[in-house]
């Protein structure tokens, strides 16, 4: 069953319809409160309308009948606006298992959009499409006071307000149990919020112990920017992931966060209780000088296991691109991480307390942690890449460029050549050519011709016919010796092979790689001491007809010259 919803002035939106057709929709949240819901349902809000007025989903999909939340007719995405007060929630998801949110904008709330859980064995939650802005108030350390927003923010489990918030109550769960699983946010746009994005389940913990109540996590194409609303006690962070296994973030791109300052310290990505979480060809950048300690990109603060860090760019922050913290003792382990083929480029240039004089990456505190750190690229003028001990920490081929880097995800412009960088396509036919359209909406180069459809976004590229071949190319500057870094993968669960090959002025350097669906490794590119001319071209060419639209290969590399 559809239901309809519309408060457009002069619109036919009536609480006294039927509300399941546009012709004869409800016209706010209260009919839907008093309907169950059943598997396959959908709950549709009119284009161009706004509400102010909490929307409470309480019931479940199915795995074969998902339910929806979303949008009809044209227009504007449908927004529900609250008062800007603490207590407030947008939209409050409860204890819900498959169930698709798209297509949204929420703000002015001290959550935007919540999902709570206080049971058990949830699976398929969905969030795409969705602008949330606005969102401050709580950060129950500092505010509010003792109250009802206080309360109310406690019994939701939330301790600082966010744009999306997923949340549990602690629960005993048996080995192999879980809360929530099969996580996706997928092109979601946040800002002037304490936290965008929060994903913190209460986990019990002991003696180095933690249960991980959510799992199999994907957070692709977040676009988080300009969160500095005047939440009390500051902003610690903009993203928080805590006591969560298998998480993926990729393809997504973090600037200017955590605006305001915080007596705890600052990250643009907060990372506690965490096991296998993979960074990939995302893009971190600006977090400003708020007279904080850290003011890093991404904390590994404690209890973490198995995080990598792959292809990403971290430049222009105050503090380190990368942070450990060993301060919790050795029961707050830090092991088996994985820092590699990443650029790390002006960082450093306002650290406070316990990270002054970092650039690149810094450890703070015991010698617990382990990681390897590997064939990154690094330009980090009067700053050091390692700063501060790393006794267990294993360090190879890192390299010193002798000028600013070359990346895809910081370069990456709608104007072919800019930062040297060109978009181009090659067909069955002929030979290479510029892209001709950038699509801003979008923000990507896109060939629609018969045949020559493909785009070139900032860290994916994507073709539809078998026999064209997509290419981000980089011009060389100058004559020299250059290092490339980059990985290309394709993590979506089904979709079409592609092939990957570097070429240097259309001779193979890089022999082609078969990138498959589903792997988070995908295919490395570490090429060093590679001798340009002025004038040569780099290509990263991508080939093979993909499964649709989204069925992209992400690549996002990295140029450098050494020496």
């Amino acid at each position: 069953m559809n239901y309809y919803i519309s408060n457009a002035p002069g619109g036919p939106g009536s609480n006294a319809n039927a509300g399941t057709s546009e012709d004869a929709p409800w016209r706010d949240f209260t009919p839907l409160h008093q309907r169950s819901l059943a598997p396959g349902d959908r709950v549709l809000l009119a284009r161009g309308s706004c509400w102010n007025q909490q929307l409470v989903i309480n019931d479940s999909g199915a795995k074969d009948a998902w339910c929806e939340l979303g949008a009809y007719g044209s227009g504007p995405r449908p927004k529900i606006i609250r008062n800007g007060d603490a207590y407030e929630r947008g939209i409050r998801l409860n204890n819900l298992s498959y169930w698709r949110i798209h297509d949204l904008e929420v703000g002015r709330a001290g959550v935007g959009i919540l999902a709570y859980y206080n049971t058990p064995g949830h699976e398929g939650l969905r969030f795409e499409d969705i602008f949330v802005h606005d969102c401050y108030g709580v950060h129950v350390g500092w505010f509010p006071a003792e109250g009802a927003a206080r309360m109310q923010a406690k019994k939701d489990r939330v301790d600082l307000s966010s744009g999306i918030f997923i949340s549990c109550e602690p629960m005993e769960l048996a080995a192999g149990a879980y809360v929530l699983r099969d996580i996706v946010l997928d092109r979601i746009e946040g800002t002037y919020n304490a936290d965008s994005v929060a994903i913190q389940p209460s986990a019990k913990r002991e003696e180095g112990q933690i249960d991980y109540p959510m799992r199999d996590i994907i957070l692709n194409h977040l676009y988080l920017h300009d969160d500095v609303a005047p939440n009390p006690g500051g902003i610690p962070d903009t993203l928080r992931v805590i006591n969560c296994e298998h998480v993926l973030i990729e393809n997504s791109y973090f600037d200017n966060e955590c605006g305001r300052h915080t007596n705890s310290g600052t990250a643009i990505v907060l990372m506690v209780g965490v096991k296998d979480l993979h960074y990939i060809n995302s893009s971190f950048t600006r977090t400003p000088d708020t007279g904080s300690h850290d003011q890093c990109a991404i904390d590994f603060e404690s209890t973490n296991r198995n995080v990598k860090v792959r292809g990403c760019y971290f430049g222009q922050n105050a503090g380190p691109g990368v942070e450990f913290l060993d301060i919790w003792g050795e029961k707050a382990f830090s092991l088996d991480h994985e820092v590699s083929g990443n650029a790390f480029e002006g960082n450093g240039w306002s650290t406070h307390g316990g990270q002054a004089g970092s650039g690149g990456i810094h450890h703070y505190g015991g010698n617990f942690a382990t990681a390897v750190i590997r064939d990154n690229l690094v330009y980090e003028p009067g700053r050091p890449l390692y700063h501060g001990e790393f006794i267990n920490f294993t360090l190879i081929n890192n390299l010193v460029a002798s000028q600013p880097l070359y990346n895809a995800l910081h370069g990456y412009s709608g104007v072919q050549g800019q930062n040297g960088w060109f978009y181009q396509i090659r067909t069955a036919q002929g030979g290479w050519s510029n892209i001709a359209e950038f699509n801003a909406e979008q923000r990507a180069w896109i060939a629609d011709g018969a045949e020559a459809a493909a785009w070139i976004s900032m860290a994916e590229t994507c073709t539809l016919q078998p026999a064209v071949v997509a290419a981000r190319a980089w011009q060389a500057e100058r004559a020299g010796k250059v290092a490339v870094r980059g990985r290309a993968f394709k993590a979506q669960t089904s979709g079409a092979q592609a092939a990957v090959r570097i070429t240097l002025n259309d001779r193979v350097i890089w022999e082609a790689q078969a990138v498959s669906t589903g792997s988070w490794d995908g295919a490395e590119t570490n090429l060093d001491n590679l001798a340009v001319e002025k004038g040569d071209t780099l290509r990263f060419e991508v080939q093979g007809a993909a499964n649709g639209l989204s069925d992209a290969v992400s690549w996002a590399p990295t140029i450098a010259y050494i020496g």
